[in-house]
């Protein structure tokens, strides 16, 4: 990775928390979704309960991807 400056750093810093805070809001959607047609045994236009919770860990997992490369850039940059 190439070597940023202190304010680089901190605007591709706050570009990836933003991202994180809106890709926090389809988990949710999803997840609850899930749960609702799960629990009342429905499928909303041929999505059954269980694509909804995979479509909620895909969130999860892109997250979670997104976090770790936070971490990297942030142990590259304290070198």
């Amino acid at each position: 990775m190439a070597e940023m400056s202190d304010e680089e750093f901190k605007a591709v810093q706050k570009k990836f928390s933003r991202y994180h805070e809106i890709l926090e809001w389809p988990l949710i959607i999803f997840f609850f979704i899930g749960i609702i047609t799960a629990a009342l045994n429905v499928t909303i236009n041929g999505f059954t309960p269980i694509l909804w919770f995979v479509l909620s860990f895909w969130f999860v997992l892109v997250i979670i991807c997104m976090e770790v490369s936070m971490i990297r850039a942030n142990l590259e940059h304290k070198k």
